[in-house]
């Protein structure tokens, strides 16, 4: 368990209300991670949404079937979230990331996450609003990055 106060921190939680922080930060831990060190792997089970509280994160996407080459798509910064997968089904990782620098992090619950949507609509209807946003700017950044590459 963290204190709700860290989570408060982040835009991504703005707004919601003091209980719901609370019983957010009853399902989330803080986990450290070295350089280099994966975080989380193309294709396992999502079962934690990530904040990146220091550090930065690369994002790798395997470019061969057998998953043995990798290429990095983007990076992130603190304060960005990371495994949207494990609150969108089918919670399958669709990229890696790996700690590019001393990296922490909050790991919320998927499941735990997923349970409070089903107590509280309005917090399910604010995160996962702010969930597409991320989303939405991840996908235009891989745009512009393959349309570079066409160019």
């Amino acid at each position: 368990m963290i204190s709700p106060e860290l989570l408060r921190r982040y835009p991504f939680f703005g707004g919601l209300s003091e209980e719901q922080l609370k019983r957010i930060a009853m399902i989330s831990e803080v986990e450290d991670y070295e350089v280099d060190e994966y975080i989380l792997e193309e294709g396992n089970e999502a079962d934690a949404l990530f904040v990146v509280v220091e550090g930065e994160v690369a994002i790798l996407i395997n470019i061969d079937e057998e998953g043995e080459m990798e290429e990095e798509l983007s990076s992130v910064p603190a304060g960005s979230i990371l495994a949207w997968s494990a609150l969108v089904a089918p919670h399958t990782l669709t990229a890696s990331a790996v700690a590019a620098k001393p990296t922490k992090v909050i790991a919320i619950d998927g499941e735990g996450m997923r349970n409070l949507f089903e107590e509280d609509c309005r917090l399910g209807y604010v995160t996962l609003s702010r969930l597409v946003s991320v989303m939405r700017e991840r996908l235009a950044s891989t745009r512009t990055q393959l349309a570079s590459m066409v160019c």
